[in-house]
Order: C-alpha cells, then sequence, then structure tokens
C-alpha cells in the first residue's frame, strides 16, 4: 500500500474544505448585499431633516421644518403639513427592506418607471435635506406592487435598482400633505345659518339630536330682496342645514390684499361655540373664502383624541387663530351646490360606474430583470 495515500486524502479533504468555506463566503456576501433596509441610516437621520422635495413630472411638493419641529408647506405659503403624512413617508423610507437586485443597466430603467428625467412623468423623486449646505438623500420610486406589496427603487446617482417589500406615500398632490377638513362638527352643535337673506334654523327637538338630520327638520324664513322660490328653499334647508358638518377646501393661500367678499359668497353659520362666517369671492369660476370667526361662552367641550373621520368639535379660541390669515379654495361640489341653489338647476345624476368585470387592473407581475 503506498504510504503516501492517506496524506493526499487529508489535502484533498483540506482543499475541499477551503473551497466550501470559499464559495460559501461568497454567497453570504451576496446575501448581504442583497438583504437589510434600502435606507439604514434614514431613522437615525429622521430628526434631523430639514426639508423634503417631492417632484414627478410639472408637479412638486417642497415641505419643510419651521419652529417646534412643524412641517410645513412651503409651496402653499408655509401652510402647515399633516405631520402623520410626513412622519408616514419617513417611515416608509426608512422601513424599505431589499427584496431583489434588479437591473442596472439605464438602458432598461425606464420598464421599472426608475428612469430620470422621465419623459413619462412616471418616476417620483424624493429628495431629503438634512441642511442647506449637504448633498440630500436622493431616492426614485418606480413601480409598486399590492400582492405583497413592494416597490421599485433606485438611489440617485446610482443606477442599481431594486425591489423592496414595503411602500411609500410619495404622492406629489399638494392636496394629501394637508388637512383638508376644517371643521366637521356634530349636528347637535348647529343653531342656524344665513345666506342672502334666507335663515335656516332646526326645528325644535326632544331627546337626542340624531346624528343625520334630514331637510324636514329644519325651518327656512327668506328675505324677498333676493327672491326666493320655494322650491330654492326646500333645497336649501337640506343644504345649508348640514354645512357645518363638512367643511373643507380643495388649496389654500395667504390671504391677498385685493380681497373682495361679495354677498353671493357670504354664509354666516351659528354654532354653540361661534360665530363662523365665511367670506367668499369668485374668482376665474372658483371661490376663495377667509373665514372669521368670533367664539363665545358656552361653547361645548372641545373634543379629545378624536378618530379619524368622525365629527368633532375644536377649540374655537385656538381655531379662530389657525385660519387667521388664509384664503382658502371652496371644493368644486360646493360651488356648484350654490350654484344650483339660486338657479333651480336640477341635481345631476351620478355616472355609470365602469363595468371592471374581467379586466386586471393590476400591473404585470414582476419578474427578474438581467442585471
Amino acid at each position: 500500500m503506498n504510504r503516501f495515500l492517506p496524506l493526499l486524502a487529508v489535502v484533498a479533504a483540506l482543499l475541499t474544505l477551503i473551497a466550501v468555506w470559499a464559495v460559501g463566503d461568497r454567497i453570504a456576501t451576496s446575501v448581504r448585499q442583497v438583504q437589510g433596509p434600502m435606507f439604514p441610516d434614514l431613522a437615525a437621520q429622521a430628526n434631523t431633516l430639514t426639508a423634503i422635495e417631492l417632484e414627478q413630472g410639472s408637479n412638486r411638493v417642497r415641505l419643510e421644518r419651521g419652529a417646534n419641529d412643524a412641517w410645513t408647506l412651503a409651496s402653499r405659503d408655509h401652510y402647515p403639513a399633516d405631520f402623520e403624512q410626513v412622519r408616514g413617508l419617513i417611515v416608509g423610507l426608512s422601513q424599505l427592506q431589499k427584496d431583489q437586485m434588479l437591473t442596472s443597466k439605464a438602458a432598461r430603467l425606464g420598464e421599472l418607471n426608475l428612469t430620470w428625467p422621465d419623459p413619462e412623468d412616471r418616476a417620483r423623486r424624493i429628495r431629503l435635506y438634512t441642511s442647506p449646505e449637504a448633498e440630500p438623500l436622493e431616492v426614485l420610486l418606480g413601480q409598486e406592487r399590492i400582492t405583497p406589496r413592494s416597490t421599485y427603487v433606485r438611489r440617485m446617482p446610482e443606477t442599481q435598482a431594486w425591489r423592496c417589500r414595503g411602500g411609500v406615500n410619495g404622492d406629489v398632490d399638494v392636496q394629501r400633505w394637508m388637512r383638508r377638513d376644517l371643521l366637521s362638527l356634530p349636528s347637535s352643535e348647529f343653531l342656524g345659518a344665513g345666506w342672502l337673506g334666507l335663515v335656516v334654523t332646526p326645528k325644535p327637538t326632544t331627546g337626542e339630536v340624531p346624528k343625520q338630520r334630514t331637510p324636514d327638520m329644519f325651518t327656512a324664513r327668506a328675505g324677498t330682496d333676493p327672491a326666493w322660490t320655494p322650491a330654492q328653499i326646500n333645497a336649501a334647508r337640506g343644504v345649508l342645514g348640514e354645512w357645518t358638518s363638512r367643511v373643507e377646501f380643495d388649496d389654500v393661500r395667504a390671504a391677498t390684499k385685493d380681497f373682495a367678499p361679495t354677498a353671493d359668497r357670504t354664509l354666516t353659520f351659528d354654532v354653540k361655540g361661534a360665530r363662523v362666517t365665511l367670506l367668499g369671492q369668485q374668482q376665474s369660476g372658483s371661490t376663495w373664502f377667509r373665514l372669521r370667526v368670533e367664539p363665545r361662552d358656552g361653547a361645548s367641550q372641545p373634543t379629545r383624541n378624536r378618530e379619524a373621520g368622525d365629527p368633532w368639535i375644536p377649540d374655537w379660541q385656538a381655531f379662530a387663530k389657525s385660519v387667521d390669515g388664509w384664503e382658502y379654495k371652496l371644493p368644486a361640489w360646493r360651488e356648484a351646490e350654490l350654484t344650483r341653489l339660486r338657479s333651480d338647476e336640477p341635481e345631476p345624476k351620478m355616472p355609470a360606474r365602469e363595468d371592471m368585470t374581467g379586466k386586471d387592473r393590476l400591473p404585470p407581475s414582476s419578474a427578474p430583470m438581467p442585471r
């Protein structure tokens, strides 16, 4: 028997172990590169962010952190931003987890909506600043998947595309970044409304005031100038009687110098805690309005820890300060409502819903792309 055979066997075994270790180390390194958070430092930097910019096509939103860590919309004269929406954006980005390394070829990035500039206006660019001097963290968001929820992401200026687990609210719509529900009072708070000589008040009730009121629960008294027809009066009972349950706006701006409210767009509302006057002026087919709030004694206690979507009672003193100095754009549906009240125009019917039976509304499945 050859005395060198055992030694050769030991050497061969050692070489095999070294080869296995080397391959295993390369695999482990590759796994480490693919897994983990997409932006590992963002969570620690969240409290140092000073500004966030979102851009898609010609749409742009800039958010800035101001005094007391309050976020404002710089693109809307620094109107207060919805903190929960801003927080959701930062948390969403920090929680994105790498799931799959996709293409790094510039020619293929458009298939994932990760080209910038994007000729199709599908990519969304987010830039997060910690100071005016520092380079921002620049992120591109592309296609999204619903099940399981995932997002195609690219960190600029890198060309490597990733599929990440998780989702981000990167909506470049200024309405998504502010609370547009100015008031949503319980029906029991409403005492009366007035518009163009018409006065609407609730009928006396015994017991608990119902959450949903109908027009026959209100009385209406109209003046003669301008004249109101019976049909208009009947319609106005329902419209003005429920107005304070949903006071919202479509856009906002700082108060302008040449603002001149008109009688046909000025409405007054008496509620238990205040007298609220909507002073409106029509401009280019829309109405911009200011709110004059006059708090009074005897107000109900403000609602604490209110749930989203539920009516609430504000602190009227604080509310008066919060709306002072701003002009709001009346929603188009309210504008149409007021116009119909004075013209006897019937309320339009809702358009028929499109039949989506058999239609695939989801984007095509995500397949691995060549690197």
